[in-house]
């Protein structure tokens, strides 16, 4: 596995994770600012929060995802990625001043586990490639053991 490769799968494991932070925030907001209402005018409950993941999640997908359909062109993981990353601009383009503030937090929500979906797929499809190439098989022939 070459160097580029082993960096693609780090950067789906990186964006998995920035992708739960983003559910975990939209699911444990509400509850930490009904249980700790100081916690309501932190960063971490504000939108400008989403805004900040979004920043890291949108270059870190793009290229984990690019890097990945590079290596085995299993186009499934690009298209559920460019979908979950669309649903996460629209929820912070929209914001809750359009959609309020369920939707925004659903729609983030769903946006973010699309798109985590989109980057265990991405990083299976690699994995299946990588041990398919160590079998003198082409890049892109994923069904190979």
């Amino acid at each position: 596995m070459s160097h580029v490769d082993k960096s693609g799968e780090s950067l789906d494991a990186v964006a998995m994770g920035i992708s739960a932070l983003c559910v975990i925030h939209c699911l444990a907001t509400p509850v930490l600012v009904v249980l700790f209402p100081i916690f309501g005018g932190t960063l971490f409950a504000d939108h400008d929060f989403h805004a900040l993941l979004l920043l890291l999640v949108l270059p870190t997908s793009t290229l984990a995802l690019y890097l990945g359909y590079r290596r085995h062109h299993a186009p499934r993981a690009l298209r559920l990625g460019v979908l979950g990353m669309a649903i996460l601009i629209l929820a912070a383009v929209l914001g809750p001043d359009v959609l309020g503030s369920v939707a925004e937090r659903v729609t983030t929500s769903v946006g973010g586990g699309v798109l985590a979906l989109a980057h265990f797929i991405n990083l299976r499809h690699c994995r299946k490639a990588g041990s398919a190439y160590g079998n003198g098989a082409e890049p892109g022939d994923v069904s190979t053991p």
